[in-house]
């Protein structure tokens, strides 16, 4: 897998709350630390050109950071903050890696496909969202694909043994992990009741329990 993103980022100096004004100016603070990066490295990048970017390379795909007179490093986005309310990028972490050192990483996993199973009353669960494997930094692929048009009875499953990878990725996830299964609607309906009458009644207890201790207060 070939890396094709690059980023130009700019040496940072204001920190901690006064990252702020950056973050007012359309910039995102963020930090560059890792592989043959001494200290951490504290950075600025115009927080548009990050996002398309980060929209397309997302997590497991290399990014050519460019540092204002500096040779090129190698980075992965490692983190990124959010707002809790506004949600919007409030920093970034920029991991360097030596290309010819395998990592570990999560590979998210996207069903495509339609099981047939749907039609006979069945419901898809998707138990598995992560792969955790182990590649060079240039091999670790976007996604993993999972094919469900296979499963065409209530019972069926997938698990990570049945995934076909290349040879260089190795997986470390548990190969008798279950990716994906079709249960039945009665079935799930009837745990959703179950799951929602049990926690009715934890809170009726709780509710019990408040108005006994008051009565034991007011006494």
């Amino acid at each position: 897998m070939a890396h094709t993103y690059s980023l130009e980022v700019s040496p940072r100096e204001l920190v901690g709350k006064k990252s702020e004004h950056l973050r007012r100016e359309g910039l995102l603070p963020g930090i560059v630390y890792g592989y043959k990066v001494q200290e951490p490295l504290p950075v600025q990048v115009d927080r548009r050109e990050f996002e398309k970017v980060y929209r397309r390379a997302g997590a497991t795909t290399l990014i050519d950071l460019q540092l204002d007179g500096t040779p090129t490093t190698q980075v992965f986005v490692h983190r990124v903050t959010r707002h809790p309310v506004s949600h919007e990028l409030t920093h970034v972490d920029f991991m360097a890696v030596n290309i010819n050192q395998p990592i570990s990483a999560d590979i998210a996993l996207v069903l495509i496909g339609e099981a047939p199973a749907v039609k006979n009353d069945g419901m898809v669960l998707q138990t598995l969202d992560m792969l955790h494997v182990r590649a060079l930094p240039t091999h670790l692929p976007s996604t993993i694909e999972v094919d469900i048009s296979g499963l065409e009875e209530v019972g069926q499953a997938i698990h990570v043994s049945a995934l076909t990878l290349p040879a260089d990725v190795e997986v470390l996830t548990d190969p008798d992990a279950s990716i994906v299964q079709i249960s039945a609607l009665r079935v799930v309906a009837e745990e959703e009741e179950a799951a929602t009458e049990a926690a009715e009644a934890e809170a009726e207890e709780a509710e019990e329990a408040t108005a006994e201790e008051a009565e034991t207060e007011e006494s």
